[in-house]
């Protein structure tokens, strides 16, 4: 059990006002995965040359996995084989307050593999918004999910101070 010092409980107060939120709440692996499978936008990290590089990508998810459809480059010449990170995010700006996932797990292409999960993942439908052929296909197999959901601003009784 967790107990707040004075001088916490005086951090996240002014005068009448509360915090919006006491702190960053986590969420549970299954709202996780209930946000991945609302989507359909979300970045891949991985490292190229010793340094982090982000990248947009449509996906699916489905068996664990997040799959999406690219052309040869970066992605499969970089990524395939390596551990890599998957994110997307979420906020309301007017409610202030906003959520982020990411997913952990190895990069595999699956563009000709035949076993039973491949093939179940290469018929989720993802239609990839960037122009050009995206006939190859990836899967990051998450082996970790984590994700959080924060708030801030001030609540005071009758108004909102962000």
């Amino acid at each position: 059990m967790s107990h707040k010092s004075d001088e916490d409980s005086q951090s996240s107060r002014r005068g009448d006002a509360n915090a919006a939120s006491e702190s960053v709440v986590a969420l549970s692996e299954a709202k996780c995965w209930e946000h991945l499978q609302a989507h359909k936008l979300g970045r891949l990290a991985i490292v190229i040359g010793g340094r982090p590089q982000i990248f947009p990508v449509n996906y699916a998810m489905g068996e664990k996995s997040i799959v999406f459809r690219t052309a040869p480059g970066s992605k499969l010449a970089h990524g395939t084989g390596t551990i890599a990170c998957f994110e997307i995010d979420g906020y309301d700006q007017h409610a202030r307050e906003g959520w982020s996932v990411t997913a952990v797990g190895p990069l595999e292409e699956i563009t000709d593999a035949e076993d039973v999960r491949s093939l179940a993942l290469r018929r989720l439908d993802v239609d990839p918004l960037a122009p050009g052929a995206r006939l190859r296909w990836v899967a990051l197999h998450a082996e970790q999910v984590t994700g959080r959901h924060f708030a801030s601003g001030w609540i005071i009784p009758g108004a909102f101070l962000g």
